[in-house]
Formats: structure tokens, sequence, C-alpha cells
């Protein structure tokens, strides 16, 4: 899908001795592409009376869940720790009582990519049932940003030419060479998708990228 905008356009025409008279236009294209990338973050979080305990029962449960996925994706699914944490829970006393620890927080996260994103739902199915406890996010993206950001530039492009193009013949004059050229690019990051409950249906969105082309051509007779 593509929406081509046209922007305010600027006239710049200069017909001093050292400048050459020249349109200035601005040509906006924008693309969107189904994502092929998904990123399913994770955790399994446990509590116990003591920091060693809490990270043994860790330990075990996030292993179940790895060895779970890789049954799932195949033993040589992509799948990597992005955060683990031990930390420890406070009790909450009285006022002019000082908090005393009375347990262990340990926290394992870890970021599962798929390009086959048929199994998005499953692998938060089988995280869960194998022993997850927390879902932290779930983001699309592409593989390779490139060739929409090239298909979104060269529609800016031909859009900011035919806008100069458009501007001389108004003026009754033509257009020549392009003298100066610019362009912006954004490409937000990934899309993030909401989670439902297990039995997990997910929408993808689009992954959108936006390409704005500013051109200085010169003016001839």
């Amino acid at each position: 899908m593509n929406l081509l905008r046209p922007l305010a356009i600027v006239l710049f025409a200069s017909f001093g001795w050292a400048q050459t008279a020249s349109i200035t236009a601005v040509g906006e294209a924008s693309f969107s592409a189904s994502p092929d990338l998904a990123r399913v973050d994770i955790g399994v979080v446990t509590q116990a009376a003591n920091a060693q305990d809490a990270t043994v029962q860790n330990a075990t449960q996030a292993s179940a869940v790895i060895t779970a996925l890789q049954g799932l994706l195949g033993s040589n699914a992509s799948i990597k720790t992005i955060s683990y944490s031990v930390s420890p829970v406070y009790n909450n006393p009285p006022a002019g009582q000082n908090p005393s620890i009375v347990a262990y927080m340990v926290s394992n996260v870890v970021e599962v990519t798929i390009s086959d994103l048929t199994q998005t739902g499953k692998v938060i199915d089988t995280a869960i049932q194998s022993g997850a406890n927390r879902v932290q996010g779930i983001s699309f993206d592409l593989q390779d940003r490139n060739p929409l950001i090239a298909q979104a530039l060269k529609a800016a492009a031909t859009r900011a030419r035919s806008q100069a193009d458009a501007i001389a013949s108004g003026l009754n004059v033509h257009t020549g060479s392009v003298l100066h050229a610019t362009e912006s690019v954004s490409s937000p990051g990934p899309v993030y998708a909401g989670i439902a409950a297990t039995s997990t249906p997910i929408q993808t969105g689009q992954i959108t990228v936006q390409a704005s082309v500013t051109v200085e051509v010169a003016i001839t007779q």
C-alpha cells in the first residue's frame, strides 16, 4: 500500500547576477508492508524464602520452557536471554518500623525470534503451558527494510520532480537539471501487538516507511 501526499511547495527564484533561477519542490511518499519477523519476550518469575531456592526453581522452570519452545520451533530456534535479575522482596511494615526481607524474586526473560508468523500464538501458548508466567510483549518487524525505504524514496523523488515541473508550467518556464536534492526517511521501530488469552490470536499490523525528498531544479526559458 502506498500513499502519495503533496506537501506545500515553495518557489525560490533568484535572478541575480551570481545565482541560477531555480524551483524548490517537496514530494512525500508512504509505503507499508506486512511484517515477516516476530519477537516474543517470555519470562519466568519465581519467588522463594532465600535467593538460592528462588534461583534453582527459576532455572528448572526456565529450562522446561526453553526445551518446550525448541520442541515446537526446532533445536536451532532463535532463543536468547535478554533479562535476568535476582532481587529481594520486602514486607510492608507499620509506620515507624523498618522493612525487612521476606523473600527473593528471580526473573528470567528470553526473546524468541521467528520468521513464520503463524507460530506466534503457538509460541505463547507453549511457553505458558510449560511454565512461563510472564509475556513481556510481542513485536513485529521486517527482516530487511531497505527495499521498502528505496521504494518510498523513489516515489517521493518522482513526486517532487513532478511538482517542480507543474510549478514551472504555471510560470511559463521549463525545468532543467536537478541542482540539489535532499531526503528524509521516517522508519519507525517494530509494531507491538496486544496479548490476549491462551490460544492466543495475534494481529500483526503493518510496517510503514515514510520518505520525503526535496529537489532544487534549475529554470530554463
